[in-house]
């Protein structure tokens, strides 16, 4: 199926878990009084956008290949300040329709949950803004985040049920009950069995390969699998040194290996902090636990050629492609500019010999910006404006090289980029992202 049917069909499904029930609230509540069918209505898609912020971020693996991380967080942010309106708006029909619900001491237990749960909202909604400033811990922000998150639809949950009005519905009951079966068995999938129980991403350490001073890549066989994880090249994986819910740290690394090759699987690490350090002195037969494959960072097979542009340790799913398409006996043209430091140039020696397996030809920039000029060199012609563009890189990077593309006069489709953080997707303004988290 076309990536563009995919993406239509996913963003109906879950403008049908947003508005279908909503409607269905309406329907059903529509012969009371217009501000109790107000604060039913809001109460509602406050908890289906909860649910739903919730479960964008749940690594569902056809949700990722489809729209990209970045998309993905995108979605979840935005979600999040829905909820966080609707409720606001919720408590605020609410205690216009009854004042004393304003002291919650004196009201009943149902009313002290939904202000539980409110608090629990906001509180979200400022440890989200409080964990994208720079410098702040991606591990504790993330178990604070989920944590108070987990803690926000519980209370919301308990808010519902005892206050009974929309359970007391035949029909919406056994709506709400069937998404709250869907929506644990989303979390269960997510937090519980792949984290503890399936099999599908233990891997055994068969060796560490020096790519560098600082870099090396990492060599996986899988432990149950015989061909190992299927996957696209360009995309990547998350991967943790033990099986636990919340407890263990866990870092998005690229595939760089072959798609082709499935027995195997690699990752290249650059040692630039506590974790990666470790991975790339990780012995013989240790075992790590992979949660993937994940991303929409590939190549279309009906692209006439590709442009490769990459930054550091950003060509590692450049790496991936060009291995694929080796094996693949791909004759395509392809472009690859590597802006990298002079004293680490990866993969060198293979880059050659894949320039003789394949139509490629390698631009190393040797300190000079990517700019439109560069490009114009590399990719003359107006027949690239119909090659697939890929950049991956560090945000300067990531900058210049869209700003050249586009005064080249590439469409935004034929684009394709790989820059994310764990805080946020980098805004670029007109670019079709499909975005990841950058190897660490």
């Amino acid at each position: 199926m076309h990536l563009a049917t995919r993406r239509t069909i996913w963003t109906a499904v879950a403008a049908l878990l947003l508005l279908g029930p909503v409607a269905l609230t309406v329907w059903r509540t529509g012969s009371g009084r217009p501000l109790s069918v107000l604060l039913t209505t809001v109460g509602v898609v406050a908890l289906l956008a909860m649910a739903l912020t919730m479960v964008a971020p749940a690594r569902l693996r056809t949700l990722t290949r489809t729209f990209g991380i970045d998309r993905i967080i995108g979605a979840h942010r935005w979600l999040g300040i829905v909820a966080i309106g609707a409720v606001l708006v919720h408590l605020t029909v609410a205690v216009v329709r009854s004042p004393h619900l304003l002291n919650p001491f004196d009201a009943s237990l149902s009313i002290q949950w939904g202000w539980l749960g409110t608090a629990a909202m906001l509180t979200v909604g400022l440890v989200a803004a409080w964990g994208r400033r720079s410098g702040r811990r991606y591990e504790v922000w993330a178990r604070v985040h989920v944590l108070l998150a987990g803690a926000a639809i519980v209370l919301a949950g308990l808010h519902v049920v005892w206050l009974g009005d929309l359970l007391s519905d035949p029909v919406l009951r056994v709506v709400l009950s069937a998404l709250t079966l869907a929506f644990l068995a989303v979390l269960f999938l997510r937090w519980v069995w792949r984290p503890l129980f399936s099999r599908h991403g233990a891997y055994v350490v068969y060796g560490v390969r020096p790519e560098g001073p600082s870099t090396a890549t990492l060599v996986l066989a899988p432990v149950h699998l015989q061909r190992g994880m299927r996957f696209h090249a360009g995309q990547f994986v998350w991967l943790r040194l033990r099986r636990s819910v919340l407890g263990s740290e866990e870092h998005p690394f690229t595939i760089a290996s072959s798609a082709q090759v499935t027995g195997r699987l690699e990752l290249t690490v650059r040692g630039s902090g506590d974790f990666s350090t470790t991975l790339a002195s990780l012995p013989p037969g240790s075992r790590v636990w992979l949660d993937g494959p994940h991303g929409s960072f590939s190549a279309a097979p009906e692209a006439p050629g590709l442009v490769l542009i990459a930054g550091g340790v950003g060509i590692t799913p450049m790496m991936s492609m060009l291995r694929t398409l080796a094996d693949s006996d791909d004759p395509r043209p392809l472009h690859l500019v590597v802006a990298q430091r002079p004293d680490e140039p990866l993969f060198e020696p293979e880059l050659a010999s894949l320039a003789r397996r394949l139509d490629l030809r390698v631009t190393r920039t040797s300190g000079r910006r990517v700019d439109a000029a560069m490009l114009d060199e590399v990719v003359p012609g107006r027949g690239r404006r119909h090659l697939d563009w890929f950049v991956c890189g560090s945000p300067s990077l990531l900058a210049g090289s869209l700003a050249a593309i586009e005064q080249l006069g590439v469409p935004t489709e034929r684009v394709h980029t790989e820059q994310f953080g764990w805080s946020g997707a980098i805004p670029v303004q007109g670019t079709r992202r499909a975005g990841r988290v950058t190897s660490r």
